[in-house]
């Protein structure tokens, strides 16, 4: 069997992100390192949001043109952009590529989640039909995804992209939030000075670590 196509974490956002934008804004497509980021971390159609910084996406990049599965794009202008080259790469075609893109972008799905997810991409099909799509990139030499057990509380089985780890993308922003604008409240009975200044030193401290971790990240 051929070895699959390995994606780290942050090249499965960027990539599903570059898929995304060439259906839904083809005249914007390909995209700049900035418009990237900016499409990596947004708000709407992500599980999770997360809060790359721009070295990040630049060094994935990097790593994804060495994988032949990116390509950049030297136009005109001064500002360099970038195209996936999954197609190529992967002999897909349109459909696949929308499915595969929602798998990236927001983790495992059902055909019913997935149809109308895709849809907004240009491929309008109906669940039977996803799900005998899905079947299909399950039994290539090299498979692209695989059916999940029927988990707690579900009614349909959901599929998973196999090209790499599915673990956590970023940290999530709500959680990299919390992290700096929720410390530990006050000591209950910490009446004197001495030992509110201390609490709050304490504090200060915490913010700072979370603060240096959220950048290491």
């Amino acid at each position: 069997m051929k070895q699959a196509l390995r994606l780290e974490p942050t090249e499965q956002r960027i990539v599903g992100t570059l898929i995304e934008k060439q259906f839904t804004v083809p005249d914007t497509y390909p995209l700049s390192e900035n418009a990237l980021v900016a499409g990596c971390n947004q708000s709407s159609n992500r599980d999770p949001v997360t809060a790359y910084e721009a070295f990040q996406v630049a060094g994935a990049l990097m790593a994804m043109q060495h994988k032949g599965v990116v390509a950049r794009v030297d136009g005109a202008g001064r500002v360099a952009k970038f195209r996936h080259k999954l197609d190529e790469a992967l002999a897909l075609g349109v459909p696949e590529l929308c499915v595969l893109a929602e798998l990236l972008l927001r983790g495992p799905q059902a055909p019913g989640a997935l149809k109308p997810r895709v849809a907004r991409m240009g491929y309008e099909a109906e669940p039977a039909a996803i799900e005998a799509l899905l079947q299909g990139m399950a039994v290539r030499s090299t498979p692209l995804v695989e059916q999940l057990p029927l988990g707690p509380r579900e009614r349909d089985r959901r599929w998973r992209h196999l090209l790499g780890d599915a673990g956590a993308v970023a940290v999530p922003v709500a959680e990299a939030a919390a992290a700096i604008v929720a410390p530990a409240p006050l000591h209950a009975g910490a009446g004197d000075l001495a030992t509110r200044v201390a609490e709050l030193e304490r504090q200060v401290r915490a913010l700072q670590e979370a603060v240096e971790q959220l950048r290491a990240r």
